[in-house]
């Protein structure tokens, strides 16, 4: 009897030593930066082994030591052990337990974050942002290290809500000097959208709230401007530090000069990004229509079309641009798309936070998007960047590309 004791004793003694054992490792998680940590995606030192039921401690205990687990905790319930391998050997330790037959499953210990959400006061009326996921996609990415141009009728900073000293000022096509503020209100709300000072108790939120703006106007006070403006703006653009370039502007008819600027910045690693035009025709405008720009349409509260969007051939995608004669979401507002802006009357401004409709709002979602994505990915090529928009959009309207929709509503 003593003997038989003694035998189970000794089968049992490397299950607890196992058990036991802490062995460091070279990563903290609590040391290690966000940045870090969300490119790893799981713990690159541990991961986690579920056996088949009725496996007994001993026979556990034989196949860690059998592929070098540094060391063994059993989890709560008992249902599967946190393994601690060598940094850098996930994968290859996650293969090895699988081929076991006593091993049900193997798999990484993967990490996972809080859902960000802001606590600017005016962030629940922005239906737009929780359509294209961005809760989700701020766990990754804030647009921190990019360069959105605006290119339109400048950008002013004087709100209540600016840009957390991330606003650049350009350079003023119209007149020619350096002072590219906005006397429209148009750019500031479309730059909003982008990169607005987020999770300060104040106003609203944009997309890329880590962005860089770089004002870039284009447009006079009318919201008018020449072909020449817009060239010499993406130019000038490309070759000021822009990674991505937001143009909510257009026209029916094409201009040679204007494609070769288009394709200039492209060449140079900038996103283009352009409205389809709001003029309910089955033609996009350009420049959105241009192959090297990504071009948007607009869609209200419920995903449909929004009445006034341009759909046609050359269509990419589709974002947010909101509806202004109803209200679908019942949050007693009209569903346009909410930001900071400004009215001009008598030479006065008047900030305020102003529902706008249209695929100018329409246009800076793909192009916060595309910070989100460079933010993350700076190698990436602009076709890489529209492709990680295109293939991951969510299908509206026939299945794949269609001329209402094309690759669908953009999903952060």
């Amino acid at each position: 009897m003593k003997k038989l004791r003694l035998a189970i004793a000794c089968c049992l003694l490397p299950v607890a030593f196992l058990f036991a054992a802490s062995i460091s490792s070279a990563f903290d998680l609590d040391s290690a930066s966000l940045a870090e940590i969300k490119m790893l995606q799981y713990a690159p030192d541990r991961i986690l082994v579920a056996f088949k039921d009725g496996i007994s401690d001993a026979t556990k205990a034989q196949v860690h030591e059998s592929v070098g687990a540094l060391s063994i905790r059993e989890s709560y319930g008992k249902f599967y052990h946190v393994v601690t391998v060598r940094e850098g050997t996930v994968d290859e330790m996650v293969r090895a337990y699988s081929q076991i037959p006593s091993v049900k499953h193997a798999e990484p210990d993967y990490f996972r974050f809080i859902n960000f959400t802001p606590n600017d006061e005016f962030y629940s009326y922005q239906w737009n942002f929780a359509q294209i996921n961005l809760p989700s996609a701020w766990d990754r990415s804030t647009g921190s290290g990019t360069t959105v141009a605006i290119v339109d009728t400048g950008v002013n900073p004087n709100g209540n809500d600016d840009f957390g000293g991330r606003l650049i000022q350009g350079y003023n096509f119209v007149k020619n000097t350096n002072d590219s503020s906005d006397d429209n209100g148009h750019g500031t709300h479309v730059a909003g959208t982008i990169g607005e000072e987020t999770n300060n108790l104040t106003g609203c939120a944009g997309i890329a709230f880590n962005a860089n703006i770089l004002a870039v106007k284009v447009l006079n006070r009318r919201g008018v401007g020449y072909s020449s403006n817009i060239i010499d703006g993406i130019r000038w653009a490309a070759d000021n530090g822009a990674d991505v370039i937001n143009m909510s502007l257009g026209a029916s008819t094409g201009s040679q000069t204007e494609e070769d600027a288009v394709n200039y910045a492209y060449n140079n690693g900038v996103v283009i990004c352009a409205a389809s035009g709001n003029e309910s025709e089955d033609t996009v405008g350009y420049p959105a229509a241009y192959e090297n720009c990504i071009a948007v349409g607009a869609t209200r509260y419920d995903k449909q079309l929004a009445p006034y969007s341009n759909t046609g051939d050359a269509l990419d995608v589709v974002a947010p641009g909101g509806d202004t004669s109803v209200d679908q979401n019942h949050d007693d507002n009209p569903d346009g798309i909410l930001q900071e802006t400004f009215s001009r009357f008598l030479f006065r401004y008047y900030w305020d936070y102003y529902y706008f409709q249209g695929t100018s709002m329409a246009s800076p979602h793909a192009a916060g998007v595309a910070a989100l994505v460079i933010s993350i990915h700076p190698t990436y090529t602009p076709a890489q960047v529209r492709n990680a928009i295109q293939s991951s959009a969510q299908d509206l309207g026939d299945p794949g590309w269609d001329p209402e929709f094309g690759w669908g509503l953009i999903d952060a």
